[in-house]
């Protein structure tokens, strides 16, 4: 079935796009929308990021296209410009019948780690492709505390100043609001209802087997058994042990207080801990382009 560019309040054909940060539940959240019919997402997309996250090579490796000639006609002039990439590949996804959804590599826009050294503090993927697309945008968000807690584990983030981190996580939060936006905790207590919601935000149909099938998708970026991801199970992680100091001195930047208060999130009490629930769920190859 070959999907129309889908007019909305413009004559510009609609595009999803889903931003998080690290560590924030990005990348399970991200498997559930993925694995459900209908959908074609592509993972970490960012216009300063293709270097490590082509998305011409996924859509090659993912969805097998675009075909070579695509590529060759749109290569003749030499690096093809990023909206027109993104644009090929929604062209080629409609003739399927499926949607594309960008999960954005927000981490660049707002803490910069480990690729960019002035993040803007807004959406570049957005800047880019809005004069091209009608976008429809929804953010997800964890707490910042525990998102510090376990960025602070990867090596590309542990140099970063806990005030910038801080900085980033509110500028994150005001994108947020703008776009609305789901908590990862929520998402833990009930996926099939925070599933819904964000297939209601992006105006995608709602599958109800995505539990079943997340479990073994495979065709996302983030799920590394290195950081204690990728064993397919949904579950509120336990917060990680932490300095009561640590907390005390985050809860002085002015930024931290800001976060919480744009997410709605209570403060952290000293001593509490967290709980964690598992919810189980049961072509001929081209190089990619520079883009």
């Amino acid at each position: 079935m070959d999907i129309p560019p889908e007019a909305g309040r413009t004559s510009k054909p609609r595009l999803r796009m889903l931003h998080n940060l690290a560590r924030s539940g990005g990348t399970v959240i991200g498997r559930c929308l993925a694995c459900m019919e209908g959908v074609a997402l592509l993972s970490e997309i960012h216009p300063r990021g293709t270097h490590i996250f082509n998305p011409l090579g996924q859509a090659r490796d993912w969805f097998g296209l675009p075909e070579p000639r695509d590529i060759l006609k749109l290569g003749e002039a030499g690096p093809i410009p990023f909206d027109e990439a993104i644009a090929l590949i929604d062209r080629r996804l409609r003739e399927r019948g499926l949607r594309l959804v960008l999960r954005d590599w927000s981490q660049l826009d707002f803490m910069g780690a480990p690729v960019v050294a002035d993040p803007p503090g807004h959406s570049l993927l957005a800047t880019a492709l809005e004069p091209r697309f009608e976008l429809l945008r929804f953010a997800t968000v964890r707490h910042p505390f525990d998102q510090w807690l376990s960025c602070r584990e990867l090596p590309s983030i542990a140099e970063l100043p806990v005030d910038r981190f801080m900085r980033g996580c509110r500028r994150f939060a005001e994108l947020a609001r703008e776009t609305g936006f789901l908590r990862y905790e929520d998402f833990c207590t009930d996926p099939t209802a925070a599933m819904r919601r964000i297939c209601d935000a992006l105006d995608l149909p709602f599958d109800p087997t995505f539990l079943d099938k997340q479990a073994s998708w495979t065709r996302i970026t983030g799920d590394s058994p290195d950081y204690g991801r990728g064993d397919g199970v949904v579950r509120r992680l336990e917060r990680r042990p932490f300095d009561p100091a640590e907390l005390a001195r985050i809860e002085r930047i002015p930024d931290y207080r800001a976060t919480l208060e744009l997410l709605g999130y209570a403060p952290v009490e000293p001593r509490s801990t967290r709980t964690a629930s598992p919810i189980s769920g049961g072509s001929d190859r081209c190089p990619a382009p520079r883009i």
